[in-house]
């Protein structure tokens, strides 16, 4: 099993779950999943769940920016939650964890 990708709506919150691989083979698949739930009717924030994701590569980085930069354009929420492991460090590495799980940057520097 590569991915899987399931969808789960209460009220105006659709959660798109992730479990498996995000890599440049199953990207396409979860971005599709994405896209499809900004454009359901009545959805007014979408959450991704990576609780399930054992490895994310550049692909699943890019698929997750272009998610939350449809949503903004949408003005639909967006939060991405869930991440652990390889894929949380990912996130954490590259600088996007924090932008796209709403969670504070701890490693910013403060103002005095």
């Amino acid at each position: 099993m590569q991915v899987s990708v399931t969808s789960d709506r209460s009220g105006g919150v659709l959660t798109v779950a992730v479990s498996g691989e995000v890599d440049l083979a199953s990207a396409p698949d979860v971005e599709q999943a994405i896209a499809d739930a900004l454009r359901t009717d009545g959805v007014t924030t979408v959450q991704v769940d990576l609780s399930g994701v054992r490895f994310l590569d550049s692909s699943g980085i890019a698929l997750l920016l272009r998610g939350r930069r449809d949503a903004d354009e949408r003005a639909v929420g967006y939060r991405v939650t869930g991440a652990h492991g390889i894929a949380r460090q990912i996130l954490e590495l590259t600088g996007v964890w924090a932008h796209l799980s709403g969670d504070p940057d701890r490693s910013a520097p403060t103002a005095p």
